[in-house]
């Protein structure tokens, strides 16, 4: 039996990022090792298709806001939440979460200030995962590894 892989649902070719489109990447030989497990946290936190993006504009406390200055902290942490919960229900130990993303980043996201600009940090479901011992890693991983050969 293959382990189960939570993966951020654009990925997949779902059209649930923030402008209604997708990140669709070749998963082929992930596929061959893992049952992938589609989530995302932003949907499922009641964020609707497409949407203004988000970013994180403070970890302490944590708040994110969309490009209008709406608070949408409440959203992202529902969706964080459901993401835990599914990874407990289903025994998942590892992600492949969207890199940059406030919801998924496991290593950069933007600077809250909606001008394009990284900096270290991670997503809140990804703050969420690691906090409960899973595995997060972005699709940046797989070009490092060779996984990802489009």
């Amino acid at each position: 039996m293959k382990e189960k892989l939570l993966i951020s649902a654009c990925l997949l070719g779902e059209n649930v990022k923030y402008n209604g489109k997708n990140n669709l990447i070749d998963l082929t030989q992930l596929q061959k090792k893992y049952n992938l497990v589609p989530f995302c946290p932003e949907v499922e936190g009641g964020l609707p298709t497409p949407r203004p993006p988000s970013e994180i504009v403070s970890y302490n406390p944590l708040k994110l806001v969309n490009k209008y200055g709406k608070d949408v902290t409440d959203n992202f942490i529902l969706g964080a939440k459901k993401a835990l919960l599914l990874t407990k229900r289903e025994n998942i130990k590892k992600a492949l979460l969207k890199a940059n993303s406030p919801s998924c980043s496991s290593k950069y996201v933007y600077n809250g200030s909606f001008s394009g600009k990284l900096i270290e940090g991670k997503g809140v479901t990804t703050i969420f995962l690691e906090k409960e011992g899973v595995e997060v890693f972005d699709e940046n991983i797989l070009n490092l590894k060779g996984i990802n050969n489009q």
